[in-house]
């Protein structure tokens, strides 16, 4: 017999691993690197060892196994068993992070479960919030009391309709303040009818709008989305809503604002949500153009303008976004050196200052003009709800940063209320 197994899949002989996350080791680089797959067609994380996440690293379908054999020999001066390096490709197909016929088999019955189930089942409790009721509802509580005697940065008015929420959509340990400095704010009105809630699809694939008919549901429980606005949406559109539902299925960016509007409005609303999933405006910002120069977009915000226009209650939107990501975790050479935190801030601090004439263009043109150098993932919900909802003047409640010393990286977010 070979050295090679003769019963290897075809596709593990030159495999080629999916687009997923390299983070380092958050004990350091010589642990290793953790690979995460953002999707979740892949449950678990995993730690590759460095001489290993060397091998891996070339598993991009040109190298056969042989070829990374000869490669790590010339790196290291060290004969890998080829039935070594076949077992670690055996193992990540095993765990979905290989593009496989293993891993597209996986996919299709992950996304056929998610198609029938009339219920967008919560995709994070138990990781990044509480999966208990009673212990979820306290700690919203704890935040809350946290900013319950703390002034907004530009305290809003008090006697105007509130028309649009920034809040963030990083973890709750590390926005949870920021979080409560909206959600505080939006609690002091009365319930609207309907909110519609754009969140960023971290991992957008065709159209810049994802649509979904499922009611959402948390350990709070269950809030209903307007199927009749959705529907009539998709009535008038000129491509398919749907097509990208899919990517509903575990996108925190609105999970986490529903949390928050059952928590503040309590059990007794009974209004619904319309939950919009927004796709990437890099194509726009690398040919230094307006979203709505792009036909299919900017009818795309006609047809959500006229829906709202025709809708009889009253409407409240909520923008579920992150702004500046920077560092070497995403992709900055140069990690945070006291001089980049300082230009980060202040060019968030110009983004923010866009944002108060609430003016859809004024914001995006702060962003692009920069060629999008702080890689703010809230650039697309909040324009569409500035274009769609027509929102005022904004107000600046709360900015933070989350700074992560071991990988020299930085979250940026922001909490912003707007009246009109």
């Amino acid at each position: 017999m070979s050295e090679q197994s003769s019963v290897l899949q075809p596709d593990l002989e030159y495999p080629k691993i999916r687009p997923v996350e390299a983070l380092p080791h958050p004990e350091g680089s010589e642990k290793g690197v953790c690979l995460r797959d953002p999707r979740q067609f892949a449950k678990n994380v995993l730690v590759l060892p460095p001489p290993v996440f060397f091998m891996v690293a070339h598993f991009d379908g040109n190298h056969s196994l042989r070829d990374i054999q000869e490669l790590f020999m010339r790196k290291h001066g060290e004969l890998v068993p080829l039935a070594k390096i076949q077992a670690i490709a055996k193992q990540l197909d095993r765990e979905f992070f290989l593009e496989s016929q293993t891993f597209y088999e996986q996919k299709q019955a992950v996304v056929e479960a998610f198609r029938s189930d009339p219920i967008r089942q919560a995709s994070h409790a138990g990781t990044a919030y509480p999966g208990d009721k009673k212990e979820l509802r306290a700690q919203l509580n704890q935040l809350l009391d946290s900013v319950r005697e703390k002034e907004a940065e530009d305290p809003p008015p008090q006697n105007q309709d509130l028309s649009l929420l920034i809040s963030p959509h990083i973890d709750l340990h590390r926005g949870g303040e920021c979080f409560a400095f909206a959600y505080r704010e939006l609690a002091r009105h009365t319930p609207a009818d309907l909110y519609i809630i754009f969140g960023t699809a971290h991992q957008s694939e065709r159209n810049v709008i994802a649509l979904t008919r499922k009611s959402f549901s948390t350990p709070l429980g269950v809030v209903e989305t307007d199927a009749d606005f959705v529907d009539r949406y998709n009535d008038l559109a000129s491509f398919d809503p749907f097509e990208d539902e899919f990517l509903h299925r575990d996108e925190h960016s609105i999970e986490f604002q529903v949390l928050w509007l059952q928590h503040v409005l309590g059990d007794h609303w009974r209004g619904k949500i319309v939950p919009i999933l927004c796709g990437s405006f890099h194509p726009y910002i690398q040919a230094g153009i307006s979203p709505r120069e792009d036909q299919q977009t900017a009818q795309a915000l006609d047809v959500l303008r006229q829906v709202v226009a025709e809708y009889s209650g009253r409407i409240v939107a909520v923008a579920g976004v992150d702004f500046s990501h920077v560092g070497r975790r995403f992709g900055h050479l140069q990690g945070l050196s006291p001089r980049e935190l300082e230009r980060v801030t202040h060019d968030d601090r110009q983004v923010l200052e866009s944002l108060h004439t609430g003016e859809a263009e004024a914001f995006y043109r702060a962003i692009e003009e920069k060629k999008d150098r702080n890689n703010v993932c809230g650039l697309s919900p909040i324009y569409m709800a500035l274009d769609v909802v027509r929102a005022g003047r904004g107000f600046l409640l709360s900015y933070d940063q989350a700074v992560e010393d071991d990988a020299q990286s930085m979250v940026t977010f922001a909490s912003m209320a707007f009246y009109r």
